[in-house]
């Protein structure tokens, strides 16, 4: 090992032994406004995902009627648009979820 991960390491295992001093700040609580702001949010989730469904409806719809027509379709980066999005609509709603505390 060279000498600065040495030293490295020497003062992670000071941080680590001098951690009992560490204060705990406990489970925490919701803000004040978490119960509506959660309201607003899932009312956006509801509205988005029902747009990633209409999404789907419509690109499936444009699937039948260029296969009727003969044409080759190049629809799967339609599709993998539309599912990325729905993707990050859904971890949004979890990740402000997880930071807001509340179910």
């Amino acid at each position: 090992m060279s000498t600065w991960t040495v030293a490295l390491v020497h003062h992670v295992a000071n941080l680590v032994l001098a951690a009992p001093g560490v204060p705990d700040p406990g489970q925490g609580e919701a803000p004040p406004f978490a119960g509506p702001f959660m309201t607003v949010l899932r009312w956006g989730v509801y509205f988005a995902l029902g747009g990633g469904v209409a999404g789907f409806v419509i690109i499936g719809f444009r699937m039948t009627i260029q296969h009727k027509r003969g044409e080759g379709g190049n629809h799967a980066g339609s599709l993998v648009i539309v599912a990325f999005g729905c993707i990050v609509i859904v971890s949004a709603a979890a990740i402000v979820t997880g930071l807001i505390g509340t179910t």
